[in-house]
């Protein structure tokens, strides 16, 4: 199993384990999530971004690139996001 660059833990994470991470996310009150629009356009602009790795990994940041997109107050640390 990889390890992750930035933080040593392991790196490929399911759909399952990510879907996780996202619900757990989406439950805290008071979270603002981004529109379905700005996320799709954030997870495009990510799969393009020579940063990702694993599919789900920021390694400009360490974050789990499919939770900081949902986030409405998320921000590219590439600034690559225009939303």
């Amino acid at each position: 199993m990889a390890k992750c660059k930035r933080c040593g833990l392991k790196t490929v994470l399911n759909e399952e384990e990510i879907n996780k991470m996202v619900e757990q996310v989406k439950s805290i009150k008071g979270i603002k999530l981004a529109d379905e629009d700005v996320y799709n356009s954030r997870i495009e602009i990510c799969g393009e971004c020579d940063k990702l790795e694993y599919g789900s990994t920021c390694m400009a940041c360490g974050c789990v690139m499919q939770v900081r997109a949902r986030l409405s107050d998320g921000k590219c640390p590439q600034k690559k996001w225009h939303h």
